[in-house]
């Protein structure tokens, strides 16, 4: 079954800031560079195509999916601010393929009753946050009750945990080994860090390694093709290739997309002695790992 863990369902100028797409623009034309052939271009003008992921868009970009999980963050410090009821909504029309996530921002007084609210009422079956995008610190205890509340509920945790484009954004709080202190403190919780928290895949790794319950989505690594074969290489050599799974982050890219660049991954060894990525290891990321994460599906 193809399963994709990670997709967003926001748009510009409903759910981001001006600043947002600027940045988010430029991030985009980075990535274009290297690996032309496997990112999303969903419209001729900028602020479309920075991050625009419409519902008909994402209906199109997952259409070869058996399963998409899809959220839209919450994170109006840094110019984002998704609806979470349109999700709800969308993933109601589309039950058979859709499963919504919520989000909610630690920052929020009420953020624990929001989570439960977007779960025992929308129907949304996991939490997606991020400290850099939403300012908060994750080794800071006063954001445990929210973890708590979803390792209560047997929700499964997305995190951004990892560097990103918007301006504002503290790097302070982005390294992927800060989640440490959140997997002690709820070890049943289920987290997938994004993106193995780049660019400290190797922090991601070796925290994943140390906690059973702590996973990484390899989504939005491919554009970078050296970073990409590193990351992988290096979950090898850690032993937790088995941790890895698919996610496309779409619109930075399409299911498609995201697929063809794992199969790309070795590309940048032409020419050396440097060891491969095994076949084996790059479809069991695509189709066979994410039931280790999300056995309810499986």
């Amino acid at each position: 079954m193809l399963f994709d863990t990670h997709t967003n369902l926001m748009w510009y100028p409903d759910h981001y800031s001006d600043e947002f797409v600027e940045f988010a623009w430029e991030a985009k034309r980075a990535k274009m560079k290297l690996s032309p052939d496997v990112y999303f271009a969903g419209a001729g003008t900028k602020q479309q195509n920075a991050f625009d992921s419409r519902p008909e868009q994402l209906l199109e970009a997952t259409k070869d999916a058996d399963k998409v999980i899809v959220f839209g963050i919450k994170a109006p410090f840094c110019g984002i601010n998704a609806d979470q009821e349109l999700i709800a909504g969308f993933v109601k029309q589309h039950s058979e393929k859709f499963i919504g996530w919520c989000s909610v921002d630690p920052n929020d007084a009420d953020c624990v009753d929001q989570l439960v609210y977007y779960v025992n009422t929308l129907g949304l079956r996991g939490l997606k946050c991020s400290p850099i995008y939403q300012n908060w610190n994750p080794q800071d205890p006063k954001h445990l009750p929210l973890f708590k509340k979803a390792e209560q509920l047997g929700i499964p945790v997305n995190i951004h945990q990892g560097t990103s484009f918007v301006r504002p954004g503290p790097l302070k709080y982005a390294n992927p080994v800060q989640l440490e202190d959140i997997a002690i403190a709820c070890p049943n919780l289920r987290i997938v860090i994004a993106h193995m928290g780049h660019p400290w895949e190797d922090d991601c790794i070796v925290l994943i390694r140390k906690h059973p319950n702590l996973y990484a989505n390899v989504s939005a690594l491919h554009y970078r093709p050296l970073r990409h074969y590193h990351a992988l290489m290096s979950a090898v050599e850690y032993g937790v290739e088995h941790k890895l799974i698919l996610g496309s982050d779409f619109p930075s890219a399409t299911l498609p997309q995201v697929i063809a660049g794992q199969w790309k991954v070795n590309d940048i060894l032409e020419g050396t002695k440097f060891p491969r990525i095994s076949d084996d290891i790059i479809h069991n990321i695509i189709y066979e790992n994410w039931k280790r994460f999300l056995p309810e599906y499986a």
